[in-house]
């Protein structure tokens, strides 16, 4: 089964992957399934650049212009209030689940207090369910990611003060 097929099979909907200086990003929603190279300049700042895509890249960046919105909006909310805590990140590209199942409690909210090792945030990648722990004990004070959101490698997913 090729790789394009187990994306459309998945419940992932965006993977950005780079080895080596090659780099390629598959989105579920694209609508032109032919191979495209975008230069990154091209697309920040467009309208009318597509929002999906299909992409093989050989050391260039495209973004999605939906993401790049969203991305500024919350760069410049973040840098007007002050966050207290430390961020626990992402530690893979998959989606996010804060409760175990939907009918559950969330594992954390915002005021709880959790100890080093509490799971926090399940991250499911390739099928797989993957417990991210609190790095040390705190009070939330910010949850960042929604449930069941598509997360990146490094992305900050809650704050641990």
């Amino acid at each position: 089964m090729k790789l394009i097929d187990r994306l459309e099979t998945s419940s992932i909907r965006y993977v950005d992957y780079s080895h080596a200086g090659d780099h390629v990003v598959l989105s579920k929603e694209a609508l032109n399934t032919s191979a495209t190279a975008v230069n990154p300049t091209n697309v920040i700042g467009q309208a009318e650049a597509p929002t999906n895509m299909y992409v093989l890249e050989n050391e260039t960046k495209t973004v999605p212009s939906e993401v790049l919105t969203k991305t500024e909006v919350e760069t410049s909310e973040t840098t007007s209030v002050e966050v207290e805590g430390e961020a626990v990140l992402s530690p893979m590209v998959g989606v996010a689940y804060l409760q175990a199942n939907p009918d559950a409690d969330p594992f954390v909210q915002v005021g709880d207090t959790v100890k080093q090792g509490d799971v926090i945030v399940l991250i499911e990648a390739m099928k797989l369910m993957n417990e991210i722990q609190a790095p040390k004990s705190g009070v939330i004070t910010e949850i960042l990611v929604d449930n069941e959101a598509v997360v990146e490698f490094n992305q900050p997913l809650i704050r641990i003060k």
